[in-house]
């Protein structure tokens, strides 16, 4: 059994793995079956949409990664603040995501974070 930090670090890794094999195959692995994600552009269900937005993502922010600065867990949910860091390790953005799951995997993620 993973603890919810190790889980959520496979996810927040997915972000910048350009791989798109082993990212979903990542995803699956972490995601319920109904898995939602929701962020002030995006509304999407399922480990394919969400792959395929993180490879968006990864075309819009080359170079682009986040880190975890804390996860605040109770209850089967958690708060997760983190940075979004240039390729220089520089802060370009920040945010938080809360966090839903059960049963050692993600059922829903809602990012709040500034649009540029």
């Amino acid at each position: 059994m993973e603890t919810i930090k190790e889980i959520w670090d496979t996810y927040r890794s997915c972000w910048d793995d350009p791989n798109s094999i082993q990212r979903t195959e990542k995803l699956r692995k972490i995601l319920t079956d109904d898995f939602k994600y929701i962020d002030p552009n995006i509304e999407i269900r399922g480990y394919l949409q969400l792959s395929d937005y993180m490879k968006q993502f990864q075309e819009q922010f080359e170079g682009a990664s986040f880190i975890t600065k804390d996860v605040n867990i109770h209850h089967n949910r958690c708060l997760v603040n983190w940075n979004m860091i240039n390729d220089n390790n520089e802060v370009i953005n920040n945010g938080s995501s809360f966090v839903l799951y059960e049963n050692d995997k993600l059922v829903q993620i809602t990012g709040f974070f500034r649009e540029n």
